[in-house]
């Protein structure tokens, strides 16, 4: 998938953790381990491309994912923060909506044998037109940008232009875009019918993944905890 749907699942597990350890650095904790094997795989692909050429190497391997899951329960028994494993969750889920096991070779590596490579001539702008011309990511780079708001005013009550009336009309525009590309997505992915507008270059796979991100984003958008900082 692209970066922003890993951005707003991201979104999802930091609330998730946000709401079960009341701890708000959970949110943008779990952004960035949803985005990390990309940033970090795709700035290795650009240094090294002969090497590395793929864009999905070491960040996508399970190898990667058992080291931060270990410092995620080192640190939950050391200092009794469930923080590390929230991130290791946001990294795993990266692999996941990337469908790693599809690539066994990337996903198991070192044990079946070395990365794939391939070398694209224009691979910035390739990725960047892949990613404006997806309306996926325009919901999904929306929605995150709400909440991520929401929860930067929770702290910034000074700021008094988002009337309680506009946060609520931004929270249901966000509900009904993300409701009405869910239900698309997942139909077209069951269905397995090829260039879903929403995601024209999505496979019925990442299409059925990207329709439960979004309608589940519609449901947590409906629910107290999350109402709470749109209040």
């Amino acid at each position: 998938m692209f970066i922003f749907a890993h951005v707003f699942l991201g979104v999802l597990i930091g609330l998730g953790f946000w709401h079960l350890t009341n701890d708000r650095r959970a949110l943008p904790l779990c952004i960035f381990g949803a985005i990390l094997p990309d940033l970090l795989d795709k700035s290795i692909a650009l240094l090294f491309p002969a090497i590395y050429g793929s864009g999905r190497t070491l960040g996508h391997t399970l190898l990667f994912f058992a080291v931060i899951v270990s410092a995620g329960i080192f640190l939950w028994y050391s200092r009794g923060t469930l923080l590390g494993l929230a991130f290791a969750c946001a990294v795993i889920s990266h692999q996941v909506l990337d469908a790693m096991w599809t690539v066994p070779s990337t996903w198991l590596y070192p044990l079946r044998g070395p990365f794939p490579v391939f070398i694209l001539p224009d691979y910035i702008g390739h990725y960047f037109w892949l990613q404006i011309s997806t309306p996926s990511e325009w919901v999904f780079a929306f929605a995150s940008g709400i909440i991520m708001g929401m929860w930067y005013l929770a702290r910034e009550p000074r700021v008094t232009f988002l009337t309680t009336r506009r946060k609520t009309a931004a929270r249901y525009i966000a509900i009904f875009l993300l409701g009405v590309m869910g239900a698309y997505l997942l139909v077209f992915g069951l269905t397995a019918i090829p260039s879903a507008f929403f995601a024209p270059t999505y496979n019925p796979i990442t299409n059925v993944m990207a329709g439960l991100i979004s309608l589940g984003g519609a449901i947590v958008l409906l629910t107290r905890p999350v109402l709470d900082l749109f209040s």
